[in-house]
């Protein structure tokens, strides 16, 4: 009987901890990747609108300068000046409209949009990028950049005199090949195929598994260890697994709150994506910060009923 107990001991604990690990990353989830807000303190605090706009003015001239020239060299040295005059002019066109204020607002709705649609308040990405405006608006910056210009510069290079100037700038625009607009769930099935569909499906099971239906099975799990053992020793045994419980998930998430940690565990190529490694580490850092309240409740909460276990227990002894 007593290797039985031990037996069920040992299994009990075993399956409290990976359900409470589990609860635990469940709830780690809705405070971080499943919560706007986060992701507007995410690009509030660390800037990211203005490292993209950055980025953006390091990617527009190679590819304005590709579809000036073709993609072909060009060796005339007066015919390169007027090549990368064009260049910085319309790259300056287009990062002018783009700007960081432009750029959080899309951030904002997009991650807003895949937030609602991850938490089942909606069945598919709505979000659409509107350029049509933003088109416009480069045109409007080009003719400005074009006015700037002499006579002979716009002639040399456009074949145009001033007086073309709002056509010239209409066809830039045109051959840029911009769209009107970004159907964010086009781009994601494009981008990523079926993705989108598979993390829903695995958020379905974890709001099954951790949902309110987990304080449920925690309380009922809580009593019939109660019943299971007598009430000072459940109260121990209950602490002392909710103390490892707590304290194997913190340690956990230390571990994996780091840059190289995660690229080697996942495989992603977290260097490839728009922002500098440290602002990428500071990201990782705040978002496994957000988790820890969770396993905290679980070591103090275990402490506590650890020590009330120890109590009851020699009360019990006392009486006996």
């Amino acid at each position: 009987m007593k290797t039985l107990k031990i037996i069920v001991l040992t299994l009990l604990t075993i399956v409290f901890i990976v359900y409470g690990m589990g609860f635990m990353m469940y709830s780690g989830l809705n405070k971080t990747l499943l919560d706007q807000q986060y992701y507007r303190t995410v690009v509030g605090d660390y800037k990211i609108s203005a490292m993209v706009h950055e980025q953006l003015g390091d990617m527009i001239p190679p590819i304005v300068r590709d579809g000036l020239t073709g993609g072909s060299a060009v060796t005339d040295e007066m015919q390169k000046a007027a090549v990368e005059k064009q260049v910085a002019l319309i790259s300056t066109a287009i990062t002018d409209a783009l700007d960081e204020s432009w750029i959080e607002k899309q951030a904002v709705m997009v991650t807003d949009d895949v937030v609602d649609l991850l938490n089942g308040e909606k069945g598919s990405l709505s979000a659409v990028i509107e350029l049509k405006g933003k088109l416009s608006e480069i045109e409007i910056n080009i003719a400005k950049g074009l006015e700037k210009l002499s006579d002979a510069e716009l002639i040399g290079m456009f074949g145009a005199p001033r007086a073309y100037i709002p056509m010239v700038a209409e066809q830039i625009v045109s051959k840029l090949g911009l769209p009107e607009s970004l159907v964010i769930a086009d781009l994601v099935d494009e981008m990523v195929p079926g993705t989108l569909k598979m993390v829903t499906g695995y958020l379905e099971i974890m709001n099954s598994v951790f949902g309110i239906v987990a304080w449920i099975v925690i309380i009922v799990f809580f009593l019939l260890c109660l019943l299971f053992w007598k009430v000072g020793k459940g109260l121990l045994w209950f602490g002392l697994s909710s103390v490892l419980t707590g304290g194997l998930f913190l340690g956990l998430i230390s571990y994996v709150s780091n840059f190289s940690t995660i690229e080697r565990l996942t495989g992603a190529d977290l260097g490839s994506l728009p922002l500098d490694s440290s602002t990428v580490q500071g990201i990782i850092a705040f978002t496994f910060s957000e988790m820890k309240l969770m396993p905290i409740l679980f070591l103090v909460g275990g402490f506590v009923l650890f020590l009330l276990g120890l109590v009851v227990n020699k009360a019990f002894h006392k009486a006996a």
